[in-house]
């Protein structure tokens, strides 16, 4: 199946789906993550900084309904609806009682046509779900999970503290509850081959996932990566890399599914490595131009699924 673009852009998607553009709205609610509680690990993974991915959102002593107020003042005159994204660690740790209050408090808009939360394969117990379920009423649920690789060994070396067994789990599980699931992945992690990029298109394909975001490694001060990497013990990537395993990621996954994200900015302040110096739109479009140079487009090579 030859799509009439490159890829299944999510600008489309959403256009196809609400009429228009959706902004999401990055959310700090304040939770941790059981990789650095002890529950998991300790420490959380080798490249995890602490804000846990949420450099981008405020800090979680400002309130939940003043985050989201100060980002639609900053984003409607780029949109007219949004999704409340909880981001920052890992959205589903907490009581289900918890949960529910932060879900509902930034649900505060009429514009908001979504609640999209980030979380790991391993914190999405049937409780978790049924409450997110218990939204669709009102408004589109997302859920993002994030699996960063298929290879047990590189998940073990990023120390993520869960399998590629707890990913197909909770994805079954919520798919079966009607949720839509996003995989997040980082595909330029040196210790995975692009064969290993192969297999996580695959994988996602196999599951019948609703999108993916894919993600350039970054290394950022404090922590345990940024430890490895100035001591020479963890040469990154080339953008080279990146470009030629986004593209076989893109070949060998299933047309139908939404690509949320090819490319993500790395923080403002304390990145030692981060997309090669380079803004992130050159390097979608290296990307994509590399793409049509090929004659390239997701789905190629999507031939190994019986359906």
């Amino acid at each position: 199946m030859i799509l009439l673009d490159l890829y299944n852009r999510l600008s489309e998607y959403f256009k196809n789906r609400y009429g228009e553009r959706v902004q999401r709205l990055p959310i700090n609610a304040g939770f941790t993550c059981p990789n650095k509680t002890g529950v998991k690990g300790k420490g959380g993974c080798i490249y995890c900084d602490l804000t846990g991915s949420g450099f981008a959102s405020f800090k979680p002593k400002v309130s939940i309904e003043e985050q989201v107020k100060e980002m639609i003042n900053r984003y409607e005159t780029k949109a007219n609806k949004f999704l409340a994204y909880f981001q920052a660690n890992t959205n589903t740790y907490a009581p289900v009682d918890e949960l529910k209050e932060k879900y509902e408090s930034a649900l505060i808009d009429d514009r908001i046509v979504g609640l999209d939360v980030s979380t790991r394969p391993d914190c999405v117990p049937d409780d978790v779900i049924e409450l997110l379920n218990t939204f669709k009423d009102r408004v589109d649920v997302f859920v993002e999970l994030g699996v960063e690789s298929t290879n047990a060994n590189t998940l073990k070396y990023m120390n993520r503290g869960h399998s590629l067994a707890e990913v197909i789990d909770s994805v079954n599980r919520l798919k079966k509850a009607g949720l839509e699931v996003i995989l997040h992945y980082i595909i330029d992690f040196p210790c995975d081959t692009l064969d290993d990029v192969k297999e996580m298109a695959k994988v996602s394909s196999a599951m019948n996932v609703d999108g993916v975001k894919l993600h350039s490694l970054y290394i950022v001060e404090n922590t345990k990566l940024a430890d490895l990497y100035k001591s020479g013990e963890f040469p990154p990537l080339t953008l080279d890399d990146f470009v030629d395993r986004a593209i076989t990621f893109l070949e060998y996954l299933d047309p139908k599914i939404v690509i949320h994200r090819l490319v993500a900015d790395p923080p403002k302040t304390g990145t030692l490595h981060g997309n090669w110096g380079i803004s992130k739109i050159k390097i979608l479009n290296l990307i994509e131009n590399t793409m049509r140079e090929r004659g390239s487009y997701q789905g190629k090579y999507f031939k190994y699924l019986n359906n």
